[in-house]
């Protein structure tokens, strides 16, 4: 399918989801008594940096640029495109720098439809599961480049450096200060594989200055702090590459069964898990009654989401419609009619099924899985009060 092609096909899918989604005249948002007085959409101005996607407002495939969330550790630097090169070094055949210019006009240029989530991301009170964002991103192949410069047999992973340095003391060094870049690396066979690419475009516009201007790394399917932005430099290495954020930060504690026992090992965050939320619920006058729909989205997971189900209060778990899906690395909204909503109080939950019928955790059954404060895929229960029907 060419570039054109494809557009025109998220074009319409995401058209067709809006229609969908959109708000009616006749209908309007029931609030939800669990939004607090904590959520912010711009929740940090710096140190670090956290603006929040209003879920409420989800109403479309792609989240608009300007309501995109934000995460980033410091400011956001200003890179003159003009003057600006990619170089890849390290253990690769034929070094080479690449300008803008060069990347937008390569062959295998192509737009592929991700989900970022914030790795942090969570029913917090100040953030509401707000750290995620459906985008369509248009760039090149990590692979090509590695192609093109000849990635060497030693090679063992592949790191990326952004602009936004920060100042650390190394006690190694005597406690001197260094200006350290901030990093990621991955697993040579990951950048190799067919997801990741270095893009230059988000939802059909150049990137804007917070979303990594000139080009970011994209990596589908892994959790936001493996897709660096202002990339300044990529670097083939032949050992571990351990910058402060991927060796100190970014872990998870996991649980691994073994033989008569569960042990917990310290591992790096990846992959997003499998997860849905329930983003909203909408009331429209039909006759004499009224009509609810609760609807939502899910992404996640190295499966195909195959089900959403959704929960009110304690009764019976029942399918969600899937009004519209992304792709393999996007997300997809889903919806439920409301028919039976009674006046009160009430407790709306979803959970996420996946082809391998694993299933969204409750919190607890996560808790068993994962100590951190990171990668939180619990099922989200959400309060809403219903007026008189």
């Amino acid at each position: 399918m060419s570039r054109r092609s494809l557009l025109n096909a998220m074009t319409a899918a995401g058209l067709a989801a809006g229609r969908i989604w959109a708000i009616e005249e006749d209908e309007y948002l029931v609030p939800f008594a669990d939004y607090t007085s904590e959520f912010r959409v711009e929740a940090q101005a710096s140190d670090p940096r956290v603006k929040c996607f209003d879920l409420r407002r989800m109403s479309s495939g792609a989240t608009p640029n300007e309501e995109f969330f934000a995460f980033h550790q410091t400011g956001t630097p200003k890179v003159d495109a003009a003057s600006w090169r990619l170089p890849v070094g390290g253990l690769v055949e034929r070094p080479k720098a690449f300008s803008l210019t060069d990347l937008e006009r390569r062959p295998d240029r192509q737009d592929v439809a991700a989900t970022i989530e914030c790795s942090g991301n969570s029913g917090h009170p100040q953030l509401m599961n707000g750290l995620v964002s459906n985008g369509v991103w248009t760039g090149v192949t990590l692979a090509s480049i590695l192609r093109e410069c000849g990635v060497k047999a030693e090679a063992r992973e592949v790191v990326f450096l952004g602009a936004d340095s920060e100042k650390e003391e190394k006690w190694q060094a005597g406690n001197a200060e260094f200006v350290s870049p901030h990093g990621r690396s991955i697993f040579i066979q990951d950048a190799i594989a067919p997801g990741p690419m270095l893009a230059f475009r988000m939802n059909g516009a150049p990137l804007p200055a917070e979303h990594g201007f000139p080009l970011r790394l994209i990596m589908p399917g892994w959790y936001g702090m493996a897709s660096v932005k202002w990339l300044t430099r990529i670097e083939v290495i032949g050992r571990r590459y351990e910058g402060r954020h991927m060796a100190r930060n970014y872990h998870s504690l996991r649980s691994v069964e073994s033989p008569g026992d569960t042990i917990w090992l310290d591992t790096s965050i990846s992959k997003n898990n499998l997860k849905s939320v329930v983003a909203r619920v909408t009331r429209r006058r039909v006759g004499n009654r009224f009509l609810h729909s609760i609807a939502g989205a899910a992404w996640g997971g190295e499966s195909r989401i195959e089900n959403v189900e959704v929960r009110v209060d304690d009764g019976a778990w029942r399918d969600a419609r899937i009004d519209f899906r992304s792709g393999p690395f996007g997300w997809l909204l889903w919806s439920c009619e409301w028919p039976d909503a009674g006046t009160g109080k009430h407790t709306l939950v979803s959970r996420a099924i996946n082809a391998r019928n694993e299933i969204q955790p409750t919190r607890d059954e996560w808790r068993t899985r994962i100590a951190s404060n990171r990668e939180d895929n619990s099922q989200w229960p959400r309060i809403i009060v219903i007026a008189g029907v």
